[in-house]
């Protein structure tokens, strides 16, 4: 009994030590991403990763806030979006010249990938950028993407206008028939659109040499075609196609030697696996891309906020109304929560705190706060990272309070 309640004694004041320690700490290394003099305390990276949960208002404000002090810093060239790499080109045409009809498309098709996106938020941040590209005009911001295709209208708009318009070419005009009826659908799932697209591919593959002097740019015109492709195969493994897309633009733009900043979902900047498989970014580092050292991940957190859930559409595919979710679904209540994230609240100075946890002193090289995630009576990820800390996987935190859930496009007036 005496052994018992000296072990429980001893492992009350452990805890507690690192409870204090980690307090102590982030109080040390905090700052208000929100104050106009923030400056990011790093500068020796190639790419820096801001990830966090879908459909929260200020998630939009704190990578704008980070983003614009990389910019200041000139440390910020490359924007990498979750988004298919036609999508990104018009993103960087309306980024360019302001096409707000263009723009209200994009927003749309941008929900295809990250259901939650196709917001108000979504629009008002690409006109934020837009005034920030505007502002560097020596230094502007370059978009590209890498993601699978799970929309058709932007990669046949843009294979369309990478090849002459000839009307022998019978698979194109189908093309543009699809691409002129304002009102298709076109996402991944709509068979009917799925099939044309795919028609198209597979009479190109089989007859190249009958359509090569009909391509402007041969090169894009095959990446595109590569990326679509993928969806015809038996499995489609998101995360390697995006992997191995980066790697082509990798080569292409010099992206060794570029400052680039990659705007995901929470998953696919962790630079350790949890399990067996490795995200996007943990790809980048075991095949010796990067360095650790020179990537970079930001993980957002939400408290007291709430997030915009669900669409609601009627029988025939038309809006209705959307839903939101706070607490659970946020991981912000007793039924799930971050490990640790307990102590940011504690630390907070703002609705924006940003934390660096990767300093000399830090603490976070122990334990896995803010990467397990506990799930009431489920072992969400904890097993899976026994033997691992926080610091494998994530380099800074911000605490984004009191947000109010994105807003569907269909309700701006």
């Amino acid at each position: 009994m005496k052994k018992t309640f000296l072990l429980l004694t001893s492992l009350f004041l452990w805890f507690n030590f690192t409870a204090q320690n980690k307090l102590e700490y982030l109080a040390a290394n905090r700052t208000d991403l929100t104050s106009s003099d923030y400056l990011f305390p790093q500068s020796d990276f190639t790419l820096v990763g801001f990830g966090s949960l879908h459909g929260s208002a200020k998630t939009y404000d704190a990578e704008l806030n980070v983003i614009k002090a990389l910019k200041k810093q000139g440390l910020f060239e490359y924007y990498i979006v979750e988004t298919n790499y036609s999508q990104a080109f018009y993103f960087q045409e309306y980024l360019n010249k302001g096409d707000d009809e263009l723009l209200k498309q994009l927003t749309l098709s941008f929900q295809t990938m990250v259901s939650q996106e196709g917001t108000i938020e979504t629009y008002a941040h690409w006109k934020n950028l837009r005034a920030l590209h505007l502002k560097y005009p020596n230094n502007p911001i370059k978009v590209v993407g890498c993601d699978v295709v799970n929309e058709y209208r932007f990669p046949i708009k843009r294979l369309l206008a990478l090849t002459s318009d000839d009307t022998t070419w019978a698979q194109r005009e189908i093309l543009k028939q699809v691409l002129n009826d304002e009102n298709a659908d076109f996402s991944f799932w709509n068979q009917d659109i799925q099939q044309k697209v795919k028609s198209f591919v597979l009479d190109y593959r089989s007859n190249k040499s009958n359509y090569e002097t009909s391509i402007l740019d041969l090169e894009i015109f095959d990446h595109i075609i590569t990326g679509i492709g993928h969806n015809f195969e038996k499995k489609r493994e998101r995360e390697k196609i995006i992997f191995d897309n980066y790697m082509v633009l990798h080569a292409k733009l010099d992206l060794a030697n570029k400052n680039q900043f990659a705007k995901y979902g929470y998953f696919h900047v962790q630079k350790n696996r949890e399990g067996n498989y490795p995200s996007f970014f943990t790809r980048l580092i075991e095949n010796k891309v990067y360095d650790r050292d020179k990537v970079i991940t930001i993980m957002g957190y939400l408290t007291k906020s709430k997030v915009l859930w669900d669409k609601v559409y009627d029988k025939n595919g038309a809006y209705k109304s959307f839903t939101t979710r706070a607490g659970f679904g946020v991981s912000d209540c007793w039924r799930e929560s971050f490990k640790g994230i307990k102590n940011l609240k504690l630390q907070r100075i703002s609705d924006q705190t940003i934390y660096r946890l990767n300093g000399s002193t830090s603490p976070y090289n122990n334990g896995t706060d803010l990467v397990e995630l506990n799930v009431f009576l489920k072992d969400y990820n904890t097993t899976k990272l026994k033997q691992k800390n926080t610091l494998q996987f994530i380099d800074y935190a911000i605490l984004i309070s009191s947000s109010n859930p994105q807003l569907p496009l269909e309700e701006m007036k």
